[in-house]
């Protein structure tokens, strides 16, 4: 299972913060899939790093009791 539970993601440039994801709560059981879809800058890449443990959420958890493949 990955489980992501009220996870927010800023960045801090150097002029202020950029909050990319906000709240975010998913949940993938082994055998499910998903897709992602959204606008450009809507954090969709963010997301996928955080699941695959590139990046560390600002606030909130991510708990992945299975292999995650990111390239």
């Amino acid at each position: 299972m990955i489980e992501l539970t009220n996870v927010t993601k800023e960045y801090r440039p150097r002029h202020g913060r950029i909050q990319v994801l906000r709240g975010v709560n998913f949940m993938l059981k082994a055998g499910q899939k998903a897709g992602i879809l959204g606008r450009n800058g809507s954090g969709k890449s963010t997301f996928i790093r955080l699941v695959g443990g590139a990046e560390q959420p600002t606030t909130g958890r991510v708990r992945r009791n299975m292999k995650v493949s990111w390239p």
